[in-house]
């Protein structure tokens, strides 16, 4: 599975990077929505998993989810924010930080198909 990391913190990249690269996920890291958006187009990347901060320079998670979900119909978003923002990305999974690695494996393993 392919997920996708974007996050302006590089911190919580690499532990994110190293959580799930080591529980066997192949992970593409970010720390600019635009940088994601440019690499999904160049490489036509079709993720199974966008996992974004919330707060980021240019556009926030959820205006990242909307124009990934452009080019990968059906992508699993979660939000992740140090911040009580839940109710402002709707029906997208929202983490508040700090998360243990448990939740967010948790949540992704929800997504892999049966």
């Amino acid at each position: 599975m392919n997920i996708l990391i974007v996050d302006d913190n590089p911190h919580v990249t690499e532990m994110l990077a190293f959580l799930l690269s080591s529980a066997g996920y192949q992970v593409n890291v970010f720390e600019h929505p635009e940088l994601v958006l440019s690499h999904i187009k160049e490489v036509d990347l079709k993720p199974h998993v966008l996992i974004t901060d919330y707060n980021m320079p240019g556009m926030n998670g959820c205006q990242l989810h909307q124009k990934v979900v452009q080019h990968v119909p059906g992508i699993n978003t979660i939000v992740i924010s140090g911040r009580p923002v839940g109710d402002a990305v709707g029906d997208l999974h929202f983490i508040q930080k700090p998360f243990s690695p448990e939740h967010i494996i948790t949540i992704i393993e929800s997504f892999s198909p049966a």
